[in-house]
């Protein structure tokens, strides 16, 4: 593989480019659909080809090839060199890539890999956990159980020197039934995914969450809706780490910054949050499942602490991003597959544990609103604004936790809401994400601890 990057890079710039990049892929993937009991889909498939950029005075080509010959490197390396010289005179912006240089080899090691695992043996596991949810109540509707597991090879080249190959391992189970009772219809969504093999799928968590979802749904079915209104709310970990993710996390992607697109545009250095509030995004977090060592630029990664006791510090970065701020890139340029570019994105987002024990939390909350997991939401960050329904809740009344609510959602601008953040519980959890952007989905992780935010709109129905 390292003969056939060199061999694009040599190509590119000898065509007239400033810098090179290149990407060689090879991924294995398998993912079983049961819906009902019977299979939806059940496929394994193979990813393997090179995405190679060019870049000169701030512009920038790309292409991805399946031909990963020496011929075929060299046309494609050459090929993305013309084009961004043809474009080159159409940027906004002049600007030069620099960065440190990386030389690693770093193999993943599991005690159970996927390719050991017979299909047939995947498929029963997802059967059992179907079948869990089915049979747990005569009210459970409808099933829907998804298997999928990713394992990774891939080598990272570029112009400065850089030399990286790595691996990845990660599997993922999901339940999602549907209860009915009546014209009272729920339907809840758990998961589990880490960075692993097969042998996550062995432990009581994995082998038990479809009737940990069945026992939700049916619960969720002689929930009330909660009424609309101002709240002092307690986020579980899951809610909170959606919250963070998407209404903070998208925000200090460093990319927004050239556009114009973040509501935390002005704010590096500046008190964006309590002194007792702090956020890290962090891909070097053992066995999580947006964890890696090197990310897709071959920059080694590092825990990026963005907010410190409330000062936003860091930011998410891509070797553009790092040159045109004057900063150091931090190891946050992701992408989907060779067939994508790179762009700055999170791993395992969240917010950092605070010293408040959960249950004084919520005694300390004595007319409120706990609310826990996520259904779905909207954030827009250029303006800060967000909502997100919470999967369901709990009514806390004279510091204790009551009845369970649903069709709840939370509401508000980011930095409006970060600021009523009084009290963070000490502990913590991260749960298992896919993270959208630009049209690419890369595996992620968010949480955190329980966390209060003081007179909040809520919604209801």
């Amino acid at each position: 593989m390292e003969d056939l990057a060199q061999t694009a890079i040599e190509a590119a710039l000898k065509t007239g480019a400033h810098f090179a990049d290149v990407r060689i892929e090879n991924t294995a993937t398998t993912i079983i659909e049961l819906n009902d009991g019977v299979s939806k889909q059940s496929l394994s498939s193979r990813l393997k080809g090179a995405g190679i950029r060019a870049f000169i005075d701030g512009a920038w080509a790309f292409a991805q090839t399946t031909d990963l010959t020496k011929s075929g490197m060299r046309t494609t390396g050459e090929s993305v060199a013309k084009m961004a010289i043809a474009t080159k005179e159409k940027v906004a912006e002049k600007f030069e890539i620099e960065g440190p240089s990386f030389q690693a080899r770093s193999h993943y090691k599991v005690k159970k890999p996927f390719s050991k695992i017979a299909i047939e043996e995947k498929m029963a596991f997802v059967k059992a956990i179907d079948d869990q949810a089915r049979d747990y109540d005569t009210r459970i509707s409808s099933t829907r159980t998804i298997y999928g597991d990713l394992w990774t090879e891939l080598y990272l080249a570029n112009s400065l020197g850089t030399n990286v190959y790595t691996q990845n391992s990660i599997p993922r189970i999901i339940s999602a039934p549907t209860a009915k009772e009546g014209t009272n219809r729920q339907r809840v969504f758990k998961s589990l995914g880490v960075r692993g093999g097969y042998e996550i799928m062995d432990e009581e968590e994995a082998q038990n969450i479809g009737t940990a979802a069945a026992e939700l749904v049916i619960d969720l079915l002689s929930s009330t809706s909660v009424k609309g209104g101002v709240y002092n709310v307690v986020m579980d970990p899951i809610l909170n780490g959606v919250m963070i993710h998407e209404a903070f996390g998208h925000a200090v992607e460093a990319d927004n910054w050239p556009a114009h697109a973040t509501v935390l545009e002005d704010k590096i250095g500046m008190q964006v949050g309590p002194e007792n509030l702090s956020i890290s995004d962090d891909p070097t977090l053992e066995g999580m499942r947006g964890s890696y060592e090197y990310d897709w630029e071959g920059t080694k990664t590092k825990k990026r602490l963005l907010v410190k006791e409330g000062i936003l510090t860091d930011l998410l970065h891509s070797l553009e991003t790092a040159s045109r701020l004057d900063l150091e890139p931090n190891g946050a340029s992701r992408s989907q597959s060779f067939m994508h570019e790179p762009l700055p994105r999170m791993s395992n987002t969240f917010m950092e544990p605070g010293d408040w024990e959960v249950e004084e939390l919520v005694q300390d909350t004595k007319k409120g609103i706990l609310l826990c997991s996520f259904n779905y939401g909207y954030t827009q960050t250029a303006k800060g604004q967000f909502m997100f329904q919470a999967s369901h809740g709990y009514l806390i009344e004279n510091g204790e936790k009551g009845q369970m609510v649903r069709d709840v959602s939370l509401a508000g601008n980011i930095l409006e809401v970060l600021a009523k953040v009084d009290a963070i519980g000490n502990d913590f959890m991260l749960d298992a994400g896919t993270c959208g952007k630009n049209g690419q989905a890369v595996p992620t992780m968010t949480g955190g601890p329980h966390a209060r935010i003081r007179e909040v709109p809520v919604g209801g129905m």
